[in-house]
């Protein structure tokens, strides 16, 4: 982790690199490794489709977006604030760790996040979601983090939920 306490991991399968067995109905056949600054074409392509999946109503917006992740994973993952892992084959997440001002209930000044749970449509309902948010979970465990925050899907929170998530009396204004 850098100094700053920022860092992210996502965890993501690359839709081109990988021949993808359209039967399988096991969590057998799913790989996890490391990712490399190679992998970012496909982590672009995994934020991109996550985001129009989600109905974001303007392409501008996402072009946007994905031209300012871009440089930023260029210059995060070499430096070590960012880490990713692929999951071959099937999906995509990430955990991203903030600095944040120590509270009551956690006095560290760091937070993580789950964000950006992508599951090719052909790989839903097999288990993955719940395979890379349980290593994410872990992760966190091991980086000695005492709690996990994320903003669920409609999709997402039936497996949140049954994982141990709650939700919270967060809110948010748009400005």
């Amino acid at each position: 982790m850098s100094g700053l306490g920022l860092s992210r991991i996502m965890f993501f399968s690359p839709a081109c690199s990988v021949q993808h067995n359209r039967s399988m109905k096991t969590m057998d056949a799913v790989t996890i490794r490391q990712a490399t600054l190679a992998d970012l074409p496909v982590l672009l392509s995994y934020r991109r489709a996550m985001a129009e999946e989600m109905n974001t109503p303007d392409p501008v917006a996402v072009n946007r977006m994905i031209t300012a992740l871009e440089p930023y994973l260029r210059s995060a993952i070499p430096e070590g604030r960012w880490h990713a892992w692929i999951a071959e084959p099937g999906g995509c997440g990430a955990v991203e760790v903030v600095q944040w001002v120590p509270g009551r209930l956690d006095p560290t000044p760091r937070r993580a996040w789950i964000h950006s749970l992508y599951i090719e449509p052909s790989f839903r309902r097999r288990g993955i979601g719940r395979r890379l948010t349980e290593t994410m979970v872990a992760w966190c465990r091991e980086q000695g983090f005492r709690w996990i925050y994320l903003h669920a899907s409609e999709q997402g929170r039936p497996l949140y939920e049954s994982l141990g998530f709650e939700p919270s009396s967060e809110m948010r204004l748009k400005l």
